[in-house]
């Protein structure tokens, strides 16, 4: 028999349980979000977006899901929501267990010495073995060009304006350029930071090279928190921008790759 025009056709394959209801509104947001799937917990997420501060207590739960799936939908949408409940439930959260290969740039000849990222976040600068500096737009994921270094490159610093930047060679020599046009200025006229190392830290955190990856540690236990892999050789320069929403690394593999949350 086929159902005729006016007959209501029950679809679905898991009919629900009997003497069961299917809650709407937020209670029904909130039963969704405790079902031991993870898609159901992200559907839940999405619906709590008409709920205004209700959703704020759900993303701030879902930043502790076991799912990082869920996890990151709460963090990108908690970091468009300007209350201060959203601010403190970012601080306490750790965004490296998201963090994925954004780019990898392809360009020099030999491995990577030293890396270092402008404070807006946009350049990269990347020395080499071969004795270059690419200075890329990795928003572009382009060269905006390379300069030859004449000299081993150990360290890249950028100045705090982002308007120079300088590498430490040999004999602890010290050379600047200017960071938007290329041409090679006297250090001292750069105010510069102090050069960093190759492995750097905040307050909370140590990023450092392991083998072929990068490795996240808490400082507070000195437990590891992630690892970043992606790279074919030793990873042998990381930096992180000053927001702490990217890690830059360069390789013996010849790639810099910049990590983040997508």
């Amino acid at each position: 028999m086929q159902p005729g025009e006016y007959d209501v056709v029950l679809g679905g394959s898991a009919p629900a349980p009997f003497g069961a209801m299917v809650l709407g509104g937020w209670e029904g947001v909130r039963q969704r979000f405790s079902s031991p799937i993870a898609a159901q917990r992200l559907a839940a997420l999405v619906e709590a977006r008409q709920y205004g501060s209700l959703e704020l207590e759900l993303l701030a739960q879902a930043l502790h899901d076991t799912s990082t799936q869920v996890q990151k939908a709460a963090y990108l949408r908690l970091q468009t929501r300007p209350e201060a409940t959203a601010k403190r439930a970012l601080a306490t959260y750790d965004p490296y267990v998201l963090f994925e290969c954004l780019a990898t740039l392809n360009g020099h000849c030999t491995g990577i010495t030293a890396v270092a990222i402008s404070p807006d976040g946009r350049s990269l600068i990347s020395g080499s073995r071969d004795e270059t500096i690419i200075v890329w737009d990795w928003w572009a994921q382009e060269a905006v060009f390379t300069l030859k270094a004449h000299s081993f490159i150990y360290a890249i610093t950028v100045s705090d304006d982002g308007e120079t930047f300088a590498i430490r060679g040999r004999d602890r020599t010290v050379k600047a350029w200017d960071l938007r046009r290329g041409r090679q200025i006297r250090p001292e006229k750069g105010a510069l930071r102090t050069i960093a190392s190759v492995a750097l830290t905040d307050d909370r955190h140590l990023i450092s090279s392991s083998q072929n990856a990068i490795k996240v540690w808490k400082l507070k236990t000195g437990r590891e928190l992630c690892t970043l892999q992606g790279h074919t050789s030793l990873v042998t320069a990381v930096a992180v921008s000053a927001d702490k929403e990217l890690i830059i690394s360069g390789s013996e593999d010849r790639t810099v790759r910049v990590w983040g949350v997508a």
